[in-house]
């Protein structure tokens, strides 16, 4: 379930990264047969299997976290982050933020040096929305908040790269200008994903590639991360009450 990132050579890491970024902004969906789904689909999609319109959002998010890693499942996140920016901008009324989803980040020091692990230093936040950019600003700061507390993460302190991965509907067709630049101000990666609708199934999605938003964040520490997604084909689905 972790999040890899490992040292390469500066040519190695400038070839990789392209050719990874490319990749993904040029196939949102894991397949060209695949339609995008944006957010009015998703309630279409939910109503058929009985979800309630108030539920979509968690329908989507539950579909996201169980498929973006085929074979390893993220875990939903309850654990708070605190964050001194959301607090200041909020005038303390919000000091923490709760993402989606929270894995470790590895560091591999290429070729054969040792391997580190950085606890919550990569944030999943899944978004069911009818459009925007997810600015800074985003629901009371919320997404100033998760760029602060990855800047603030071990991985940050340790010198590492932390990433956010937003997996969104597709009228959320790209991250805020502002958003970015405040993740390359703090040393975050910002990754995006949007679900498809695979035609012909029932009411099957899957993932597509997550597109890099900020490659210069790894170019300056010489770091080649790992690709994220296609997820595997799956469902909205509710989680039974525990």
């Amino acid at each position: 379930m972790n999040y890899f990132q490992k040292t390469a050579l500066f040519m190695g890491v400038a070839t990789a990264i392209n050719g990874l970024t490319f990749a993904a902004q040029a196939q949102f969906c894991a397949d060209p047969s695949h339609t995008a789904a944006i957010k009015a689909r998703l309630d279409q999609i939910a109503d058929s299997q009985g979800i309630d319109m108030g539920d979509v959002g968690k329908a989507y998010e539950n579909f996201a976290l169980a498929t973006i890693r085929p074979g390893t499942p993220i875990p939903e996140n309850t654990q708070r982050f605190f964050s001194s920016a959301r607090q200041t901008k909020t005038n303390d009324k919000y000091r923490n933020v709760v993402p989606d989803g929270v894995l470790p980040l590895v560091f591999v020091n290429f070729p054969a040096g040792p391997t580190e692990t950085y606890a919550n230093s990569v944030f999943y936040e899944v978004k069911a929305l009818s459009g925007g950019l997810l600015p800074p600003s985003y629901s009371d700061y919320q997404i100033l908040g998760f760029i602060d507390a990855l800047g603030d993460s071990p991985a940050k302190t340790a010198g590492r790269i932390p990433a956010i991965i937003f997996i969104t509907s597709a009228d959320i067709k790209q991250i805020s200008n502002a958003t970015v630049a405040e993740a390359i101000f703090r040393g975050v990666a910002v990754w995006h994903a949007i679900g498809c609708e695979i035609p012909g199934s029932f009411n099957q999605l899957q993932l597509g590639a997550a597109s890099l938003k900020n490659p210069v964040v790894y170019f300056l520490q010489l770091t080649l991360p790992e690709g994220i997604g296609p997820g595997i084909p799956g469902r909205l689905f509710m989680r039974n009450p525990t």
